[in-house]
């Protein structure tokens, strides 16, 4: 099935939602615009709050009112005029491992969300946001997969240093393992290479760190990348966009939920 014609954001729209950003996930709430073929390393929750809206997985295109979308899967969403709701999971985040098991293994199914309290399109507080998703994972009746502690050891690892470069054996030895076995293990226990998801948590630095006036040659730089065409590189293929573009244009505001304010003192000095 042919894709959807494409839009993209301009300085004179409106606010059409919100992003709420916290450590291991982040979520998006309004109106969205048609993607193309792109591959989160997180997993994705996707609703309409209003009506249907079509979603393609691994090129196949279809309508639904709810889904969830398994890591690095190649994905594209073709809202129409549904109001969307969608949730993207680090792979090693509570949410995913509570969810994990509806997918039964498959890259994306449909959910039933029939008597749960989703989010008012026009909310703004991190904590109903917050809560709505946990309502979401609970409906799933599993306890979360559990994570191997040494792969949640490098997980927290990377998140808090976020290296310039991955130094796989000194990671590697942190959790007395092999550079091999770790990296064979890191993809059985997340769904993901070990590589991209410290991109994928480059990409969330920069969308969280980004203000009015900051260029992306520095969100590069301050975010780890080589350069900006890294970066933006990065953001196209995991978003089929630079985030920050729709941020700069007024479509999206940004609500930072549980950030370390510290460190986004720091970055904006």
């Amino acid at each position: 099935m042919q894709a959807p014609p494409l839009k993209r954001p301009t300085s004179d729209q409106d606010h059409k939602g919100t992003v709420f950003l916290w450590q291991d996930h982040w979520q998006v709430l309004g109106q969205l615009m048609p993607n193309r073929s792109h591959r989160h390393i997180s997993a994705s929750l996707l609703v309409g709050l209003d009506r249907p809206f079509r979603l393609a997985v691994d090129g196949e295109w279809r309508e639904t009112r709810a889904a969830i979308v398994a890591p690095d899967v190649p994905q594209a969403l073709e809202p129409g005029e549904a109001r969307i709701w969608i949730a993207q999971l680090d792979p090693d985040s509570v949410y995913w491992r509570s969810l994990k098991y509806v997918t039964a293994g498959m890259a994306s199914t449909d959910l039933s969300l029939t008597g749960v309290d989703l989010p008012d399109p026009e909310e703004t507080d991190c904590e109903a946001m917050a809560g709505a998703l946990a309502r979401v994972a609970s409906q799933s009746g599993h306890a979360p997969v559990a994570l191997d502690d040494r792969i949640a050891a490098i997980c927290g690892k990377l998140r808090a240093e976020l290296p310039d470069r991955l130094e796989l054996n000194s990671l590697a030895q942190s959790v007395g393992l092999s550079s091999s076995r770790l990296t064979h293990l890191f993809r059985q226990e997340t769904g993901v290479p070990l590589r991209r998801f410290l991109l994928h948590l480059k990409i969330n630095r920069a969308l969280a760190f980004w203000e009015p006036g900051i260029s992306v040659s520095r969100l590069a730089t301050e975010a780890g990348f080589y350069d900006q065409p890294h970066l933006v590189r990065t953001a196209r293929d995991m978003f089929d966009a630079l985030p920050s573009a729709y941020v700069a244009a007024g479509w999206f505001n940004v609500c930072r939920c549980g950030l370390d304010d510290q460190a986004l003192s720091d970055f904006s000095r």
